[in-house]
């Protein structure tokens, strides 16, 4: 690769880098505040209201302990993903500023794959808490105990496991260009 190629990947690394910066931002927001709008704006979520265990209906029917225990079993797996995208967010921040094999910005890669496959794993669990608390209420015999599994879950579960060893191996390839420029 020449010079002016690699300036320009560099370059190119860094613009985007930036951008995913905002974006993971934005992102973050998103994750934090899904789960109020969903009690608070409804209508504005009908179209992803598949993945829920419980219908909106359930849901805006809670008052008391059971709405606030309801929302915040809710809001776990946002969090646990919010958290995972603050970390995405430091990497990105860490390569618009040319730290790119870095161990700083390899361990938010790290931790960002460790969040996401936490939060896959997390989600049918509250899924299912969720669907507890949401029928709590009903007379027994009409109390729902749902689980929600998709195949988006599967590659999800995918996704983070590889990004995991990504940054293991990225991790082991700066290791090993740090004991090589040592020697010499």
């Amino acid at each position: 690769m020449s010079s002016t190629q690699h300036t320009d990947t560099l370059k190119n690394v860094r613009t985007i880098s930036t951008l995913l910066y905002w974006v993971c931002a934005i992102a973050i927001i998103f994750q934090i505040l899904v789960v109020p709008l969903v009690w608070y704006a409804p209508g504005w979520v009908e179209a992803s209201t598949s993945q829920m265990t419980v219908s909106l209906a359930d849901l805006h029917a809670l008052s008391g302990w059971q709405k606030y225990v309801t929302m915040a079993v809710m809001m776990i797996p946002s969090l646990v993903l919010a958290y995972g995208l603050y970390r995405l967010r430091k990497m990105f921040g860490a390569f618009a500023h040319n730290a790119i094999f870095q161990p700083e910005p390899i361990r938010h890669l790290k931790a960002f794959g460790i969040a996401l496959l936490a939060q896959t794993l997390i989600k049918p669990l509250t899924g299912a808490a969720t669907s507890v608390l949401a029928t709590f209420h009903r007379p027994a015999g009409e109390r729902v105990l749902s689980i929600g599994l998709s195949n988006a879950e599967a590659s999800t579960l995918f996704l983070g496991g590889l990004i995991i060893v990504i940054a293991w191996v990225l991790g082991e390839a700066a290791r090993i260009d740090d004991e090589n420029r040592s020697f010499v």
